[in-house]
Parts: structure tokens; C-alpha cells; sequence
């Protein structure tokens, strides 16, 4: 076998290397944490380590042989755990519990005194899972491809969130944990395949709608009711949380993260739907993209001498995440630096002046530098476009389905991290959003882990779960044909207000 040594965290480890194992490989069975947006497939460029000799490699590419490799830390970075909404009721009884948020990029923690609902701390962190790719079809192929893939995976995140509450009560007993994810995320924390969501007809094993699904560590762990393999419980629970279920309004709550989950309506009932509109907003997929960790560029605006920025934690840029994204865009958009079908225009093509913040690649096309380290390739605009206009599709969607116009929409209910950061001005200029919503909207933050504290602490909240999700009408977009014909048209550049109409 081979020996690899690994520089992490100022320590260094020795691993044996299986024969024909990648760096990779060895790297996340040994538990260390890897980015590898694409699972490992080597097209994301996202898992790079620099060897002892200065070299950097992809650790998916390279032979696990005998070698020093260094890992840098993990940077810090804003995860969202904050909701607009509150605890309002508590159901009182003895004993701690948890609240869990399990989304794809982060995990969030927050622990209770069930007696009178206090708060006891919080904790986030991001994904464990990560290494094994930035979405939820890649880490379904991972289970799929590996015996073992299913049990690694649940053993990941199980080990991640009781480790983080048993931190929070300082290993004092938990009697009650409720976890808010999509299905996916559920289904692979409790142990269940999801492969069946992530193929037609995208059938999930449960729906978890039955209460208490299993003990673990003498604590009971339910899991929020989902509505299809694509509206998870992270849906139900920000309903929840949100109230939007006892409005008389027209609301559109919308959480945007690897995929696009959506719904419309109010008291009477939702519309839901969820498009894959792929890791470009949590930064995956993406040249210089990143999660919303110290060094990402958060904010861009054109001033007076070029490109402003905001770079979280305020240190040098060593990437851009997706709201920042979503700003370069407009601005590009505006300056007409990005063209109306998504080209970025090499220097020889772009309106004078902007020369000094363009190269051109290989096939013609513009590369647009914010740093010496930072710049939005033409595939990463691609990459955008189609999100954007996944988005954008599914919205037109739900409001042609309820028959009603985006005009008549009274409110847009931002959810998650992304929600907390974006724009509503950029994702109108791309047309992600129509123009006449974007001073309706409304940042609600996490509301999925809202939503678990509010049904953890009162069993009548729990019980409005259960109704939200038999309120919910799930629109399935695979062979759509409204879907299928809206989509390319919210591909194109500034013709948004013809598209929404």
C-alpha cells in the first residue's frame, strides 16, 4: 500500500492508500474535507490540493502514491440560521431538544429547553457530505455506483449533527431531534435510498408524514413531511414558519439553492414545483465560484474607476459567490459587456473603455478579470443563464397553472442564504425575477430551521405541517409542456418583460 501524508489544521496524518485509490478517494473515506462540486467526475475543478512540492493537482486525478499532500483549512463563512419568523408556542415537557436544518451546502443546529422553549445555542457548519458533490443527483450516483455509498453518506451526516448537538448540551441527554431538509437530504439521514427521486418517475421511499420514523442515541428523530421527491420538508417547515399558510395574500415563497424550490399561494392552498437550476448560485460549477466563506465576493457595482466589491470577512477575494454573481451579471448586462443571447465579448468587441478588465479565451469569447485571482468566464455566463432562466420558467409556470399574472403576485418570500444575499434589483436585470416583483420582496432567512423549532416545541405547530402538506399541490416540470415552452424563452437577455408576458 501507499502512504500518503496529509498537512491539515496544523497536524499531519498518515493514511495507506488502497491499490488504484485517488487522492481523492482516499482524502474523503479518511474524513477530510475535500470540495468536489462534481462528485469526482473531474469537471468542476473544485478539488485541488497542493502537493509537497508545490505542485497543485486535482485530488480526483491523481493517484493516491506516496506523497505529501496540504489541505487548507475550511475559511468561515456567513451560514444562515436566522429567520424572520419566531417560536410563538411551546408545548411544555421535560428534557432538550434539537431543531436541525440539513440543507445540501450547510447544516444548522439549534438546541432547546423543552420546558419553556428557550434557546440554548446554535450551531452551522457546512456539509459533510460535500466531498461527494454539490447536489443531490450527484450524491444519488454516488450511492448508486458505491455497495457502500448509501451507509457512508448517512453515516456522514448522522456523525455531523448528533456531533454538533451533543457540542451544544455539552453531552447532556437529547430526548427529541426535528429534521428540516429537502427529500433527499432526509431520506440519506435516515438511512433510506433516494435514488428513486433521482430518476423518472421521481418517487420518493416516504414522504415522512408518520410521525416518529426512528430512535437513535435514546432520542426520538422525525423529519418534517415532504410533498414530493423535489419539495422537501424544508418547503413544508419554511411554510410554516412563514405564516404564509394563514394569509388571504397571493405570496411566492422561493428558496434557491442547487435546486429551485418553489410555491404559490395562500390560505387556500399552493402550487409547488422545483427546478434544476444547478449548484451555479451556491458558487459550484463555476470558474471562480465559491460558497459564502471568508474571501468570496458577496457584492459587485461598477464605480466611478471600475468594479466594486464587498469580499466577506473583508480579506483578499479568492472567489465570488452567488449573489455576487448574480450583480456581475446585471452589471455586464448593463454595461454591454454580456450581449442579449449571454455571450461575454472578448476587448475588440466590448464598447470602448473596458479593456483593461477583458481577455479573450480560446474560442473567441470575453473573460471579464474583477482580480488577478477572480474572473466570470463565458461558461460560467452560461452556466448563470440556465439557472436563471430554470428559475424564471418555473415561476411563469406556477402563475399560468393559477391563472393569474405576475402583477397579481402580492408578495415574494425569499428563503435560505442565498435569499438572505441577493439582490432582488440584479435577479430582475437578468430576469430570474419579474421586474414587477422585485420591490415585493421579503427575506425571511432560514426559515426551514424555523419551521423545525416552531414543530420540535409545539405539537399543534406539528400538526399544521401535516395539513400544509396535504394543502400542497406539486407541479412535476419533467415533460411539462407550459415548462418545456416557457424555459427558452427566459434564455435570452433583456427581453424580459416580453417573456413574463
Amino acid at each position: 500500500m501507499s502512504r500518503v501524508l496529509v498537512e491539515y489544521g496544523g497536524a499531519t496524518r498518515a493514511l495507506e492508500a488502497r491499490p488504484g485509490e485517488s487522492l481523492l478517494e482516499l482524502l474523503r473515506r479518511s474524513g477530510f474535507p475535500v470540495s468536489a462540486a462534481c462528485g469526482g467526475n473531474g469537471t468542476c475543478g473544485k478539488c485541488k490540493v497542493r502537493l509537497g512540492d508545490g505542485r497543485e493537482v486535482l485530488a480526483c486525478r491523481t493517484p493516491a502514491e506516496d506523497c505529501r499532500v496540504i489541505i487548507e483549512e475550511n475559511s468561515g463563512g456567513e451560514i444562515c440560521t436566522e429567520s424572520a419568523a419566531t417560536v410563538c408556542s411551546v408545548e411544555a415537557r421535560e428534557g432538550l431538544g434539537a431543531a436541525v436544518d440539513i440543507g445540501t451546502t450547510t447544516v444548522a443546529v439549534k438546541l432547546f429547553d423543552l420546558r419553556d422553549g428557550r434557546e440554548l445555542g446554535v450551531k452551522s457548519a457546512w456539509n459533510a457530505q460535500t466531498p461527494y458533490g454539490a447536489d443531490v443527483i450527484t450524491r444519488c450516483q454516488t450511492i448508486m455506483e458505491h455497495e457502500d455509498g448509501l451507509k457512508r453518506l448517512s453515516g456522514l451526516i448522522r456523525e455531523q449533527v448528533f456531533g454538533m448537538a451533543e457540542e451544544l448540551s455539552r453531552g447532556e441527554k437529547i430526548d427529541e431531534f426535528f429534521i428540516a431538509g429537502n427529500t433527499v437530504m432526509e431520506h440519506i439521514f435516515m438511512g433510506l435510498s433516494p435514488v428513486s427521486i433521482a430518476a423518472a418517475p421521481f418517487k420518493p421511499l416516504s414522504l415522512f408524514d408518520g410521525g416518529e420514523v426512528f430512535r437513535e442515541r435514546d432520542a426520538a428523530v422525525v423529519c418534517a413531511p415532504c410533498v414530493a421527491g423535489y419539495v422537501g420538508g424544508d418547503i413544508t417547515a419554511g411554510l410554516l414558519a412563514s405564516g404564509l399558510f394563514e394569509k388571504d395574500e397571493c405570496s411566492l415563497f422561493l428558496d434557491v439553492g442547487t435546486n429551485g424550490e418553489m410555491a404559490l399561494g395562500g390560505r387556500d392552498g399552493f402550487l409547488c414545483c422545483a427546478v434544476a437550476s444547478g449548484p451555479a448560485f451556491e458558487g459550484a460549477g463555476i470558474s471562480c465560484g465559491m460558497a459564502s466563506a471568508d474571501g468570496a465576493i458577496s457584492r459587485v457595482r461598477w464605480g466611478q474607476g471600475g468594479p466594486d466589491f464587498q469580499v466577506i470577512g473583508g480579506g483578499e477575494a479568492n472567489g465570488i459567490c452567488g449573489s455576487g454573481l448574480l450583480d456581475l451579471l446585471a452589471m455586464l448586462l448593463k454595461l454591454e459587456i454580456v450581449d442579449e443571447t449571454g455571450r461575454l465579448l472578448p476587448p475588440d468587441e466590448a464598447p470602448a473603455g473596458f479593456e483593461r478588465w477583458l481577455s479573450e479565451d480560446e474560442n473567441g469569447n470575453g473573460i471579464f478579470h474583477l482580480t488577478d485571482l477572480v474572473c466570470l468566464s463565458a461558461a460560467d455566463v452560461r452556466q448563470l443563464q440556465l439557472a436563471k432562466a430554470a428559475v424564471a420558467a418555473g415561476i411563469a409556470v406556477l402563475t399560468e397553472t393559477a391563472g393569474i399574472s405576475p402583477e397579481e403576485v402580492d408578495r415574494i418570500y425569499l428563503a435560505g442564504g442565498f435569499g438572505v444575499h441577493l439582490d432582488p434589483y440584479s435577479a430582475a436585470a437578468i430576469g430570474m425575477l419579474p421586474d414587477c416583483l422585485k420591490d415585493k420582496t421579503v427575506s425571511i432567512g432560514n426559515s426551514a430551521l424555523a419551521g423545525a423549532a416552531q414543530a420540535l416545541l409545539d405539537g399543534k405547530k406539528r400538526e399544521q405541517l401535516l395539513k400544509i402538506k396535504e394543502k400542497c399541490q406539486y407541479l412535476e416540470l419533467s415533460g411539462n409542456q407550459a415548462f418545456n415552452r416557457l424555459y427558452p424563452e427566459h434564455m435570452m437577455f433583456g427581453e424580459e418583460d416580453e417573456a413574463w408576458n
